[in-house]
């Protein structure tokens, strides 16, 4: 079973590149439906919701989170499952090591932000129970080097934005190049590419490589098909 612990958002978006302002639905939880429906995958979600306040300028992203969440802690895993974190801040929280043979893929794009203000979290016993971990660029120069490199005996995803990706999986780098696409923004696109992964890894059963290729070119049709509002 795939389950899934994430955070719906509603994003206030001020692009001071393009001049637009606009409410968006948002948040990994609502890229990761969104893929998971898209290709037929069953799934169990538990959510929160919150508003995250973006400034886009110089192509730049910056989020602000505008309301409190509650810290909540994963339950309910087995042995069988899939289990996809990815969170905003530290709402859905691992804190202890996980006994069970479940495959975990978080996106630390939360749990990296957590830790600005609370860096204990990188402490934690659960990284080693990670599978698959995917952090963008500036994330990744933020993880401990012990995390990054026990990671790279795993699976270690590292998107590049309009780069594409590198990944590490049981110590061997493969890069994959994305197509350059002109977009109003790419807001959501490490979002739907994590999703994009999980579902090549499944069908693929395992190829790091397809799975990764699939993920960039559900990234790419997710940008052909922004509107620019």
């Amino acid at each position: 079973m795939i389950k899934i612990f994430s955070t719906y958002t509603k994003d206030e978006i001020d692009n001071q590149d393009s001049g637009l302002r606009v409410i968006r639905n948002g948040g990994p939880a609502f890229f990761i439906e969104n893929i998971l429906k898209k290709n037929k995958i069953k799934y169990k979600m538990k959510s929160q919701k919150a508003v995250i306040k973006i400034k886009i300028k110089n192509g730049i992203e910056k989020g602000v989170l505008k309301n409190k969440l509650t810290t909540k802690k994963l339950d309910n895993i087995r042995d069988n499952d899939l289990v996809v974190i990815s969170t905003v801040d530290d709402e859905w929280i691992v804190d202890k090591k996980i006994f069970t043979k479940a495959q975990i893929f978080l996106d630390a794009q939360g749990y990296v932000r957590s830790a600005r203000r609370n860096p204990k979290i990188y402490e934690a016993r659960f990284w080693e129970d990670i599978f698959c971990l995917k952090v963008n660029e500036q994330e990744i120069k933020e993880l401990p080097r012990g995390i990054v490199n026990n990671q790279k005996n795993k699976c270690l995803i590292i998107t590049k934005g309009g780069k594409g990706v590198v990944i590490y999986f049981e110590n061997k780098k493969y890069a994959i190049v994305a197509k350059k696409i002109k977009s109003c923004d790419a807001i959501g696109a490490g979002d739907t590419f994590f999703p994009g992964f999980i579902v090549g890894f499944i069908e693929n059963k395992g190829d790091i490589i397809k799975s990764g290729k699939f993920a960039i070119k559900e990234v790419e049709n997710f940008l052909l098909n922004k509107k620019w509002e």
